[in-house]
């Protein structure tokens, strides 16, 4: 019989004990640095918001994880849990309650830090259901809520409906905001008010700081300037205070060409280098450029693997049909050629992307769905067609459904290059047997609203991987606001599932979650996910495409930024440094 664990993890059985300093490892520091001076790097597009919690926005979420800080946090390397905003915690023997120990921290301005800070994020920001970008899913139990309460200025307690294996990596990613800044902007009878707070218009004196820096200057739609806070809790090895720079700044520069000229001219420290773009600076590398050109193994959650999904709700009976009908979403797969996508698109630079777990996450990858996933083959692909009775009737290349209109649908994607790339492709082998993909290329904000809104017949798109598949909870169960390809799961108003218009295979893995959540033996934990899996290999309600690989440039003058043996690259914007 497995041993049933109290808690997941070892770390979170006991009580643990830090100084108010907290010593980052020895791995994000091997170099000794120089201090001061300033780094740059890039950012794809503009902040639509300040505040996690009121918008969906990639941007936001790579800036405000440099201005605040969680309860706990996960490190970027190992994903181990380590203390944060709570230098210390302890758990009750049942499992049930967490008691967190918050560490003696003042925010920017000189506040106190404290209990208040807490429990007002987590329920009015994290837990709120009308905030755009909340995390309610992630403290769901059963159908219940994670409470939260004060025990005293500087403890807090969460009670849990049951025991919940993802806990604390699902803490690490709530930023705690300042109550005593935020409370007087939120509205109690109003909790949607929660997504006007922190806009990009907010004077950015007013947003302080518990994290390695404070946003010191945004000049719209061209760069976020971010200033060293002096009052930062972590220090490394040999007691200097983090971060190393005085300024860390984020260029926004939305062509990608634009950005690596930029790189190449030294205008930026570190930058994401497009596969298509690694050739040549991997020779000018060699060459004896001043910079250096790393190709990491794919390990790191974001950016996702891409997908391709079918609108279960599409507004044309025709095609909600077909989105529904099983063998039709296997034969779509069939004529995928992600081999070619590999080569043509990411340069062989990329790998199969999972389901969507990667198999570098030894932890939840499961490698059956290596012998469901269906490998390009359009005879395959074309026989499969004809079963369903879609043929060519009047000769003219496209097929026609059953009412006689022709086979034509329309692909929502984004500008971005690899995504229009993607689409190109997928829909140049799909013309091959009969079916007309037309492509709707929108700005990246334009095509998160419709895809999100359900107003679209197919996507290409690209979120929802983490170490942990709770912490997807949102995306990849049926029943929840960004399980976007079958939104009639879920009532709009209340944001509760509707299991009676789930299929039976969306049941199960609707189920497969909720054990998930609180199952605490490690083993029992990764067969749930296991399952999902291979229903969705399965099932395909999302074809997987493809993840490229972690390929990074990096100016010679960047301290701190490097590659471990096993190809995994390190570098936090607070340790790396300005040589």
């Amino acid at each position: 019989m497995k041993k049933l664990l109290v808690i997941s993890m070892v770390i979170m059985i006991s009580l643990f004990a830090f100084s108010k300093d907290f010593v980052v490892k020895d791995m994000f520091t091997p170099e000794t640095p120089k201090l001061g001076g300033r780094v740059t790097t890039a950012l794809s597009s503009a902040p639509q918001s300040f505040n996690l919690y009121g918008t969906l926005d990639n941007a936001a979420y790579t800036i405000i994880p440099n201005v605040l800080s969680p309860l706990v946090e996960a490190n970027p390397i190992t994903n181990e849990i380590e203390p944060g905003l709570a230098e210390s915690w302890d758990v009750s023997a049942d499992g049930k309650e967490v008691t967190f120990h918050l560490r003696d921290v003042k925010w920017s301005d000189g506040v106190q830090f404290n209990a208040n800070d807490v429990i007002f994020t987590l329920d009015y920001f994290v837990m709120n259901k009308f905030a755009e970008g909340n995390s309610i899913a992630r403290y769901t139990i059963n159908g219940e809520l994670v409470k939260w309460e004060k025990v005293d200025n500087m403890t807090v307690k969460a009670t849990l409906p049951a025991p919940y294996g993802a806990f604390f990596t699902v803490l690490a990613q709530a930023p705690i905001y300042p109550e005593h800044k935020v409370s007087e902007l939120f509205n109690k009878n109003d909790l949607g008010s929660v997504n006007k707070i922190w806009t990009t218009d907010t004077n950015v004196k007013d947003i302080v700081s518990t994290g390695p820096y404070l946003i010191d200057n945004y000049v719209v739609d061209q760069k976020v300037i971010l200033k060293r806070n002096p009052n930062f809790w972590k220090v490394d090895k040999w007691g200097n205070r983090l971060p190393y720079v005085d300024t860390f700044e984020y260029l926004i520069v939305k062509d990608a060409e634009v950005a690596m000229a930029k790189f190449m001219a030294g205008e930026i420290d570190y930058i994401k280098v497009n596969s298509k773009d690694y050739p040549v600076l991997k020779q000018k590398e060699l060459q004896g450029a001043d910079f250096v050109i790393f190709r990491g193994q794919p390990s790191k959650p974001t950016p996702s693997p891409l997908h391709i999904t079918f609108n279960f709700d599409a507004k044309n009976d025709s095609l909600k049909e077909l989105f529904r009908n099983d063998k039709f979403r296997q034969a779509m797969e069939y004529a995928l050629d992600r081999d070619r996508i590999i080569d043509e698109v990411y340069n062989t630079l990329a790998v199969y992307g999972g389901v969507p777990v990667l198999p570098s996450n030894k932890g939840f990858y499961n490698p059956k769905i290596e012998e469901i996933r269906r490998s390009f083959n359009l005879t395959k692909a074309s026989k499969m067609l004809d079963e369903l009775g879609l043929k060519d009737i009047d000769n003219d290349g496209i097929r026609e459904m059953k009412n006689g209109e022709d086979l034509s649908i329309v692909l929502l994607t984004k500008t971005t290059q690899e995504f229009q790339d993607i689409a190109y492709l997928y829909s140049e082998d799909l013309k091959n047997i009969g079916v007309k993909m037309n492509l709707q290329i929108l700005d990246a904000g334009l095509q998160s609203q419709k895809a999100l809104s359900g107003d679209f017949e197919m996507s290409l798109w690209a979120f929802g991987n983490q170490p942990d598949p709770q912490l997807r909870k949102a995306i990849w169960q049926p029943g929840n606001p960004l399980y976007y390809n079958h939104l009639s799961t879920m009532d709009s108003e209340t944001r509760t599932a509707v299991k009676s218009e789930m299929y039976d295979w969306e049941l199960e893995v609707w189920n497969m979650f909720e054990k998930g959540q609180t199952e605490m033996n490690i083993d029992q934990r990764k067969s749930y996910y296991d399952k999902w899996q291979e229903i969705y290999a399965e099932k395909v309600p999302f074809i997987f495409v493809c993840k490229g690989m972690d390929l990074m440039g990096a100016q010679n003058s960047v301290g701190n930024f490097y590659q471990m043996d096993d190809g995994t690259l390190v570098y936090l914007t607070y340790t790396v440094f300005d040589k």
